[in-house]
């Protein structure tokens, strides 16, 4: 039988102050293995009751990286716009460097290995080649993952700079042309506003940052860092309800006009369920669907000693749903044939949104 998962109650509201050593030390391994040592160090204090000092230099530690990775992020940033600037149209941050960008909660100890940016369908072509000769490259791919990218795909593929090893995604939308769940992102992108009254930087409107984040934990099969996904979308739920008491009902009212209604009520059923997130009980009227069960096991805690029982099959009950959701019928067919012929080896990062 699996252990109590220290890291789920702390992360539940359930508190600390009975931890014992052995309770803190699998907090942290917990935290490591979901990739979420930094922001769990942001939210601890080093004088806490009870945290052994070996682990008091790990959180010192910790603090200290997470502050060097958002200065690094920020610096990255400008080298960014300074390959893009002369395209002339705005560009869209999007998740974890949108977050350090307008210093969100949500930032707070985020470590992530890539940043995500939007520029018009129209500019896409220009803004790659841009960032070709500011030195961002893509990685060698197949003709078939090629296609996947250039015709499917929201995105073109990864781009890798050549000498300081960082990854930019760059996207013309929010969700794949193919997927079988019809949403609106075209509006989400066109109602977007400046990031401080920029010219250049552009971020999703908040309520369109919190369904932006259900989205992708929702559509999501990869979930290694699925803890985290919902974490983000606890934080920036609550941040954006502590600025304006209409906000849930408006993220919802949002959501339905996106065609994301249903996908924000069960990210935020999880939410509520797993961290406590302060979602008002009417907006979440009925029970959770199968897929949301699915997702809860997935996100929870993936050590080795607390994972759930079942969550092996819960991650491939859901590679086959993220599939289906992705692509039509006849692109299903080509798609899992060429998996097949590869033996499903060699899987690339392709995203439903």
């Amino acid at each position: 039988m699996a252990k109590s998962s220290p890291l789920m109650s702390l992360l539940g509201g359930r508190g600390h102050d009975a931890f014992d050593p052995e309770a803190w030390s699998l907090l942290f391994s917990e935290a490591r293995r979901a990739g979420l040592l930094a922001r769990l160090a942001a939210i601890l204090r080093l004088d806490e009751v009870g945290l052994p000092e070996r682990l008091q230099k790990q959180v010192k530690a910790s603090l200290i990286e997470a502050a060097a990775f958002q200065r690094d992020v920020l610096r990255e940033l400008e080298h960014v716009q300074q390959a893009l600037q002369g395209l002339g149209v705005p560009v869209l941050l999007l998740k974890g460097a949108a977050y350090v960008r307008l210093n969100l909660p949500a930032a707070r100890g985020r470590i992530f290995s890539d940043i995500d940016i939007v520029v018009a369908k129209e500019s896409l072509a220009q803004a790659e080649a841009s960032l070709m000769l500011g030195g961002w490259l893509t990685g060698k791919l197949d003709p078939y993952d090629q296609r996947y990218y250039r015709e499917w795909s929201h995105e073109v593929p990864p781009m890798t700079h050549r000498r300081r090893g960082t990854t930019i995604d760059l996207h013309h939308a929010l969700v794949m042309p193919t997927c079988r769940i019809r949403v609106d992102s075209g509006k989400m992108i066109r109602e977007a506003v400046p990031v401080d009254g920029s010219a250049f930087w552009w971020r999703l409107q908040d309520e369109d940052m919190v369904l932006h984040a259900a989205s992708h934990l929702m559509f999501n099969s990869e979930f290694e860092r699925g803890l985290r996904d919902i974490w983000d979308i606890d934080l920036l739920f609550r941040d954006f309800a502590s600025r304006s008491a209409s906000f849930p009902e408006r993220l919802f009212e949002r959501a339905r006009e996106v065609g994301l209604g249903e996908v924000i009520r069960e990210a935020l059923r999880l939410a509520r369920a797993l961290l406590g997130t302060p979602v008002p009980e009417n907006l979440l009227p009925g029970d959770a669907k199968m897929a949301t069960r699915l997702v809860a096991r997935a996100v929870y805690s993936r050590h080795r000693q607390t994972r759930p029982a079942g969550q092996w099959l819960a991650d491939m009950l859901l590679v086959s749903r993220e599939m289906y959701l992705r692509l039509p019928n006849h692109l299903l067919l080509t798609h899992l044939a060429h998996k097949a012929s590869l033996g499903f080896t060699g899987t690339t990062p392709h995203k439903a949104i």
